[in-house]
C-alpha cells in the first residue's frame, strides 16, 4: 500500500504516505491512494481530525520525476482529460469545514509535499524538517492554490523569496515565518500533531466548522460582507444543542460534552 490508514481513536485518522524508498515522492498511484484514504476519512462522520505523516526518513520529496508519460495529457496527473484531477481533488478536500487537517513533517518536504502542508489547517514539524520550494529548480510551477495560501501564511515578501528563488528552509525558520505552528525534537512530530488533534476535539464540532468556514471566507470577502456573514453564522450557532450544552457546563463548572448538533 502506498498510503497507510490508521485510527489512533475513533475521532482521528492518521494517513501516512508509504513510499519510503522514494522519500514518499508522489506518483499517480500514490495520489490515487491518498485520495481514497481522504475519502474514507471524510466519509466517516466520527472522524473529526485527519493527520498526514510520512513513513521512513521524509514527509515527501514532491513529484517523482521518474514517473512516465508526464507530457501526455492522457496520463498527466493535472490533465483534465478523462476527469483526471486527482491532486486537485485532494487539495480541495482539505477545505472541508467539518474536518481539521494537520500535517506532521519530518525530513524533506518538497513540491506536492509542501503544497499538502500549505493547504492543511495546521503544520507541525520536528527539528529534522526541511521545506524545499523546488518548482523553479525543476522547471515547474506551484499548484493547488499555493499561490494564494502561501502569502497568507508567510507574507508576500517571504512567499516571493521562497517561490522565486527555490529556497530551502528548516523547521525553525518555517516556524518563524508562520508556515508551521510548532517545532519538536526529532521524532516527536506525530505525537505533537496528535496532541493538537486532542485539543481540537475539545471544541464543539459545529463551531469549529463555522470558524474554518469564516477563515476561508475571509480570504475572498470584503470586510463588511464578512462581518455580516460572521453575525449570521454566530446567530445560527446560538440555536445549536452544543451551545446550550456549553452554557449548562459553564454553570455546573464541568467540561461540556459536545454532540455536533
Amino acid at each position: 500500500m502506498l498510503v497507510q490508514y490508521e485510527q489512533p481513536n475513533q475521532h482521528v485518522a492518521l494517513i501516512r504516505l508509504n513510499r519510503p524508498e522514494k522519500m514518499n515522492a508522489f506518483s499517480t498511484g500514490l495520489e490515487r491512494d491518498l485520495l481514497t484514504a481522504l475519502q474514507r476519512a471524510c466519509g466517516d462522520e466520527e472522524v473529526r481530525v485527519v493527520v498526514f505523516a510520512g513513513g521512513g526518513k521524509a514527509f515527501s520529496g514532491g513529484w517523482d520525476l521518474a514517473e512516465s508519460d508526464l507530457t501526455d495529457p492522457e496520463y498527466h496527473p493535472l490533465s483534465g482529460r478523462a476527469g483526471r484531477h486527482t491532486w486537485l481533488e485532494v487539495m480541495r478536500t482539505l477545505r472541508r469545514p467539518d474536518k481539521i487537517f494537520i500535517a506532521a513533517v519530518h525530513g524533506w518536504a518538497a513540491g506536492q509535499g509542501v503544497e499538502l502542508c500549505v493547504l492543511s489547517d495546521l503544520v507541525v514539524c520536528d527539528e529534522t524538517a526541511r521545506f524545499y520550494f523546488a518548482e523553479t529548480r525543476v522547471g515547474f510551477a506551484m499548484t493547488s492554490g499555493t499561490a494564494k495560501m502561501l502569502p497568507v501564511l508567510v507574507g508576500m515578501a517571504n512567499a516571493r523569496k521562497l517561490a522565486l528563488l527555490g529556497q530551502t528552509i528548516d523547521g525553525r525558520e518555517a516556524h518563524r515565518i508562520g508556515l508551521v505552528v510548532e517545532v519538536t525534537a526529532e521524532g516527536e512530530h506525530e505525537a505533537a500533531a496528535l496532541r493538537l488533534a486532542d485539543e481540537a476535539l475539545k471544541g464543539a464540532p459545529l463551531a469549529i466548522a463555522a470558524q474554518k468556514s469564516l477563515l476561508d471566507a475571509g480570504l475572498a470577502m470584503p470586510l463588511e460582507a464578512l462581518q455580516d456573514f460572521e453575525v449570521q453564522v454566530s446567530f445560527r450557532l446560538t440555536h445549536t444543542d452544543d451551545h446550550q450544552e456549553a452554557k449548562r457546563a459553564f454553570a455546573a463548572k464541568r467540561r461540556p460534552s459536545f454532540k455536533g448538533r
